[in-house]
């Protein structure tokens, strides 16, 4: 034979062994993973440490790359690259799939050992295995070397080795080097240190026999053997290999992470096409938080849950989200996330009303509201505190959370504005039955502790509301307006007045202590408690309550959720910063009743308050109750009267006899006559009418009350009860009665006043008719 010959048919078996290759790869194609449904879905906290985990459709535990499905070499330390390819395949980029020589030696070891000690398999080889499995025997061997060309021919030396960063074993249900040094270290594999480098590189031998959770001797033995290979090929220095095994293998039990449980949940719910969930929270904040929050809804009662969210005002960021007491807890529907739930705000929306009507002109901090009865609407709530405080400065009202004079300011302000201002900033409310009324203020609807805490911290951003951002890497964030910086400066600085709960000093003294801007809230029944909180830096957000909505036993805001708030301010490391005042924020003098400032109020001055205004205006006062009317009306405190000019006495001009002469007096809210000193009432101010005036007006002021006397004590013995039968002496017959602010049920002109031991102190009963005339007695019950 020629060597023509052997050169044409040498060139023939090559062709038909090509042939061959190809149509057994069209026959017997790889069986490649999907990209993106073969991953589990990790979500992790802003430094990368694993917060919550959630298997594939398989139960596999296998993680994807930073921002990517598959891991990429990129995505793991070098030193983990470094000890896998010199232990496992020191000849990876330059063999065609299959190393002849390891071969060889294998079956020498393994007819040596007289039984299987080595299958030569190159990292190629070993994703062949992976992609197909198959038995540990010859026909095996031979479908996995044809595999292995496969490979080789169908991928680059860096894909084939990328498939084996995600799909390798690890012991368990853990597949990809990601995944196992998530599991095992609580880091992701691109901050692997040499010695857990050595240790994951070989796990993948014999990942049940190494395990490092169950046989960590047997695992330091096994990575000490890397270790000494790595040595031997002078690809790590003596030094960091001698530390390195100074390192004693000590890996994370394999339970699954459940740091912020909830907000994982829906970070998978929001993102499902995302494997690798990256979030802005601090482990360091949210486990200590979620702690004591367990133990503190314990203190409350067996089916109480909570919640309490923590944003840095700065980049809007939430840094902790607890959503419920105990995630596992059944009786607390701790499965319930409450920082999304919608619930009734109770009064922690009045800080925004405060702000908003600053903005429209209608206050200032120390303009003159009314805590005393409604009478001409049919809406009448009444306050958590016992009895009316008459006249009180905006500041005061918002500060000691009254509810009267905040219906007032909606009444003025308007409601359904109220409403539409919050929806354009994106926190809409829930209304029942699609309508606004002045109960939206006290509660009347429907909003999330997520929703309250963007819009409190629009209290440290000028007034602006920004979206609340949960992932690290995010888009710009764009704020909507909901206040003036003026108006938000002055609205945070009169929150910093509420006096934090009795034992919440932080060991600081006043001048050293964070002053947090806070308001409380208590829906009705007692259903649900909040305290929301601000400083410069941060805001706090917090709700206990019953998720199915059942009360709890007289909770407060102040007493059960303050405490709360400020033991999470105490976890924070907020740098004591004050908010810088807006240069529209004016100091006036300002006089009561006028409201207006002392050189424009003039004689009209009863009272002088310093108060804070934007750009300087002082409005009136507002009109108290305007019934069925809606919007804004103001007070005016300048009233003109004609008198006799010889005997000082009230004359109309159709009954004057003699001179007259006009005379102007300064009068307060009628609403508020009974609230006042005798020096500032009407009836010390504007005098009789002269007897030359028959026909006199009514006067629709006084009210009697008959049956007990102003300042009455009654002397209970225990077990005893004390009925009173009182009256009230009017001609009207529709009268209602309060006693401590609480309206009882009866609209007659008597009623029946039941006194028990549970009643030791002072009272309030006060009764007015439908004429606005008003009577009022105290006592006191010992």
């Amino acid at each position: 034979m020629t060597k023509r010959h052997i050169r044409l048919a040498l060139l023939g078996l090559v062709l038909i062994y090509g042939i061959t290759l190809k149509v057994a790869d069209a026959v017997w194609p790889l069986k490649m993973p999907s990209s993106s449904q073969s991953f589990s879905t990790l979500i992790s906290d802003r430094d990368g440490q694993p917060l919550r985990a959630f298997a594939d459709d398989q139960g596999i535990w296998r993680y994807q790359g930073i921002w990517r499905y598959q891991v990429k070499l990129a995505d793991v330390s070098a030193k983990y690259i470094e000890a896998l390819l010199t232990f496992e395949d020191r000849h990876f980029y330059s063999h065609l799939g299959v190393n002849p020589f390891s071969l060889f030696r294998a079956l020498g070891q393994n007819i040596a050992g007289g039984r299987i000690v080595s299958g030569g398999s190159t990292l190629t080889m070993q994703v062949a295995r992976i992609l197909h499995p198959h038995a540990r025997t010859i026909p095996g061997k031979l479908q996995q070397i044809f595999r292995a060309f496969q490979l080789e021919w169908h991928f680059s030396k860096t894909e084939i080795l990328e498939l084996y960063l995600n799909y390798a074993p690890f012991g368990g249900t853990i597949e990809g080097v990601q995944a196992a040094s998530y599991q095992y270290l609580q880091k992701p594999a691109l901050d692997l240190r040499y010695s857990e480098a050595a240790l994951l590189a070989v796990l993948p031998q014999s990942p049940s026999w190494f395990r490092p959770d169950r046989h960590p001797k047997r695992a330091e033995k096994a990575r000490n053997k890397v270790l000494n290979r790595l040595a031997d090929f002078k690809v790590w220095s003596d030094d960091d290999i001698q530390k390195a095994k100074k390192e004693h293998v000590s890996v994370w039990s394999l339970k699954r992470p459940m740091v912020a449980p909830l907000l994982s949940r829906r970070m998978k719910r929001e993102h499902p096409q995302s494997r690798l969930i990256q979030t802005t929270i601090k482990s360091d904040l949210q486990r200590p938080l979620a702690d004591y929050i367990r133990t503190y809804a314990v203190g409350q009662g067996e089916r109480v849950s909570a919640a309490v969210m923590v944003v840095d005002n700065a980049s809007h960021e939430v840094l902790a989200y607890v959503g419920s007491a105990d995630f596992s807890h059944a009786k607390r529907s701790g499965y319930v996330d409450m920082v999304t739930a919608l619930r009734s705000p109770g009064s922690t929306l009045k800080p925004f009303l405060f702000g908003l009507s600053i903005d429209d002109g209608l206050i200032h901090s120390e303009s003159l509201l009314t805590d005393v009865p409604r009478i001409l609407t049919a809406y009448r709530p009444g306050n958590f505190s016992k009895g009316f405080s008459g006249p009180v400065a905006a500041r005061e009202a918002l500060q000691r959370s009254l509810n009267i004079p905040f219906v007032q300011l909606i009444e003025a302000y308007g409601d359904q504005k109220f409403v539409n201002r919050l929806s354009h900033v994106g926190q809409p409310l829930k209304l029942p039955g699609g309508a606004a009324s002045p109960a939206v203020i006290l509660g009347g609807v429907g909003t999330s502790l997520e929703r309250l805490v963007a819009l409190y911290s629009a209290l440290a951003n000028d007034g602006n509301v920004y979206p609340l951002t949960y992932l690290k890497e995010h888009d710009v964030l764009q704020s909507r307006r909901l206040m003036s910086p003026a108006a938000a400066w002055i609205t945070f600085t009169t929150l910093q007045g509420v006096k934090a709960p009795q034992g919440f000093g932080f060991g600081l003294s006043e001048a050293q202590r964070p002053r947090i801007a806070w308001k409380t809230g208590t829906s009705w029944g007692h259903r649900d408690v909040w305290a929301i909180g601000v400083t410069p830096q941060y805001t706090v957000g917090v709700w206990l309550g019953h998720p199915d909505g059942q009360p709890m036993k007289k909770s407060l805001g102040m007493t059960v959720a303050g405490p709360l708030l400020f033991t999470t301010f105490s976890l924070l490391d907020d740098r004591l910063s004050p908010l810088k005042m807006p240069i529209t924020v004016v100091q006036k003098t300002v006089c009561w009743p006028d409201g207006r400032s002392l050189e424009m109020a003039k004689q009209a001055c009863d009272v002088k308050r310093l108060a804070y205004t934007k750009d300087g205006i002082t409005p009136l006062t507002l009109r108290p109750e305007l019934g069925a009317k809606r919007g804004a009306e103001f007070h005016l405190s300048r009233q003109q009267i004609l008198v006799n000019a010889n005997t000082g006495q009230r004359v109309l001009r159709s009954c004057s006899a003699g001179p007259t002469l006009q005379k102007e007096i300064t009068t307060w809210p009628m609403a508020l006559e009974h609230w006042l000193p005798p020096k500032f009432r009407r009836t010390s101010r504007i005098p009789g009418f002269d007897s030359a005036c028959a026909a006199l007006p009514i006067t629709r002021d006084k009210l009697r009350i008959l049956g007990m006397d102003d300042g009455q004590i009654f002397h209970i013995l225990d077990e005893d009860v004390i009925k009173i039968s009182v009256r009230a002496e009017s001609k009207n017959p529709d009268v209602t009665w309060y006693l401590d602010a609480k309206p009882l049920i009866t609209n007659r002109q008597s009623t029946k006043i039941i006194l028990k031991t549970t009643m030791i102190g002072n009272h309030d009963l006060i009764a007015v008719d439908a004429q606005g005339a008003v009577g009022r007695v105290q006592f006191k019950v010992q």
